[in-house]
């Protein structure tokens, strides 16, 4: 019997919160919904393509800071 269990790792899990929580924030920070409710409507896409390309581009580095963290900490581990 194979007893392989995907193993979840934690910072997997920070990651994820974190860009969750982060994407809250920054959308409802900003108070969206007024804001298109107010817009000319040729201009909202481009907003909402806008918020969301730098949300991603936030979350991609927060992950990728995580992941360097990660590895320093497995190279002084290893030392």
């Amino acid at each position: 019997m194979n007893n392989h269990k995907k193993k979840i790792e934690a910072w997997r899990i920070i990651v994820f919160v974190i860009s969750v929580a982060f994407i809250i924030f920054i959308w409802t920070r900003k108070d969206i919904a007024n804001i298109y409710a107010t817009m000319p409507t040729e201009q909202i896409f481009p907003l909402v393509v806008t918020t969301i390309a730098v949300s991603l581009l936030k979350i991609t580095v927060i992950a990728g800071v995580v992941l360097l963290v990660k590895w320093i900490v497995g190279k002084i581990k290893k030392k």
